[in-house]
């Protein structure tokens, strides 16, 4: 009995402990409820901040959501928003209409220093918004009529990276070019070494002024590729590389201003100025001869394509240039045979001077090309194999050295016809 009474007295127990937490959950307790954090929503009944009268107009930005929680809460973005909701300078509209329109009076009254305070507070206010968009315009034009263009050059590239479509994408256009142009003059008229800095002048960049300008330009084209400044940039771009004989440099930016604008004003500049730096980044006989190849074709097209656009002097310097490249290519030919003409290669020799014969006619090395094609004329080549017989029988396939190289020759022109699509150049 005294058994059964312990177990009774077990279970009541249990169930005590039990059924009462559950039943006073349920019931409501005064101190149980939910706490109330600081980034939580504000409760309608709830005291506003004294300090912010409009407090209550939040942007979605920073409404609480699921990644303000977990591993995300210890991001500095997710503690920056409660910080500044915590001390009532979470976002606001009315707050940043006020400061956009304050900060537009003073700009009007050329307050350019106290306007960019009044542009940040509406950028630190509403932001992802028109009127963060229309202060960050703001910033960049008081540091620009402030004469601070590196701070307002990054100020505008910021604001086309975050507002892509933005509406003064024009208007930075031009601010840019103009910012490019000056720096580019400023650095011809007093130079500072790349590793100097300048500490003097704001106007210019800390560093390389010469390629920050660079980069304004390209960024007038990135940013807007179709817009009306986008090709004279690139057109900037490609002769401050010429005129510094960055050869391979300007003619890829030619290169690039004649495929993707093929309606500029600049598309006959772009072929003529290319065409000189195709033909100074050759380096001689020596050397590659891809960069002497394209000249020849630019040559030909120029001709073909701006017959009635070239001037008189025009037509007659592209026809010596193409003069001068035919009779480079014939002087690679007859090096090469020259090269293997002293080596006893004589098969290998023929070649290069049946091509300077053949394509190459008007130039001054085609007669002395048939002249000493006619004086190896039946001479067998020297066989410097001592053991001719042990490679024929090791490597029955093996070609000769001219065949390979004739093979490799007619590769390459066929390769260089197709891959161009252009026709045969004209001779």
């Amino acid at each position: 009995m005294k058994r059964l009474a312990n177990v009774k007295m077990q279970s009541m127990f249990f169930m005590l402990i039990t059924v009462f937490p559950v039943t006073l959950l349920i019931s409501g307790c005064a101190t149980l409820t939910k706490p109330t954090w600081p980034w939580s929503d504000i409760d309608s009944g709830q005291e506003e901040n004294p300090d912010d009268e409009s407090s209550s107009v939040i942007s979605s930005e920073f409404a609480p959501s699921n990644e303000d929680f977990g591993w995300n809460a210890l991001k500095g973005d997710t503690i920056k928003r409660r910080f500044k909701k915590i001390v009532g300078r979470g976002p606001n509209e009315s707050v940043a209409k006020d400061a956009l329109s304050e900060g537009d009076d003073l700009f009007v009254q050329k307050e350019y220093k106290d306007a960019l305070k009044k542009y940040h507070r509406v950028i630190d206010r509403w932001p992802d918004s028109a009127i963060e968009e229309d202060a960050m315009w703001q910033v960049g034009e008081c540091l620009f009529f402030t004469d601070q263009y590196p701070k307002a050059e990054d100020q505008y590239d910021a604001l086309v990276k975050k507002y892509p479509n933005t509406r003064y994408l024009d208007r930075i256009a031009k601010r840019q070019f103009v910012i490019a142009q000056y720096w580019l003059a400023l650095d011809e008229k007093s130079h500072v070494p790349l590793l100097i800095p300048n500490l003097i002048n704001r106007s210019r960049p800390l560093f390389d002024t010469r390629g920050r300008a660079l980069k304004a330009y390209e960024h007038v084209r990135l940013n807007d590729p179709r817009g009306s400044l986008a090709d004279d940039s690139l057109m900037a771009q490609a002769n401050a590389h010429f005129l510094e004989t960055e050869w391979l440099d300007a003619d890829y930016y030619y290169s690039v201003l004649r495929a993707e604008y093929p309606d500029s004003d600049f598309l006959m500049p772009a072929h003529l100025f290319a065409l000189q730096a195709k033909l100074r980044a050759y380096q001689g006989p020596a050397y590659e001869g891809g960069m002497l190849d394209e000249a020849e074709i630019l040559a030909d097209q120029i001709l073909v394509q701006f017959p009635d656009q070239l001037k008189s002097d025009e037509e007659e310097r592209v026809i010596r240039t193409r003069a001068e490249i035919a009779a480079q290519q014939a002087l690679r030919h007859w090096k090469r045979a020259e090269f293997y003409a002293k080596g006893k290669h004589y098969s290998s020799a023929r070649i290069y001077y049946a091509l300077i014969a053949q394509d190459y006619p008007k130039t001054m090395l085609a007669q002395r090309a048939r002249t000493q094609l006619n004086g190896i004329e039946g001479l067998k080549d020297f066989d410097d194999n001592p053991f001719p017989t042990l490679t024929a029988f090791l490597n029955p396939d093996s070609l000769k050295e001219a065949e390979l190289d004739a093979m490799a020759e007619a590769d390459a022109l066929i390769a260089r016809e197709d891959s161009t699509g252009e026709s045969q150049p004209l001779r």
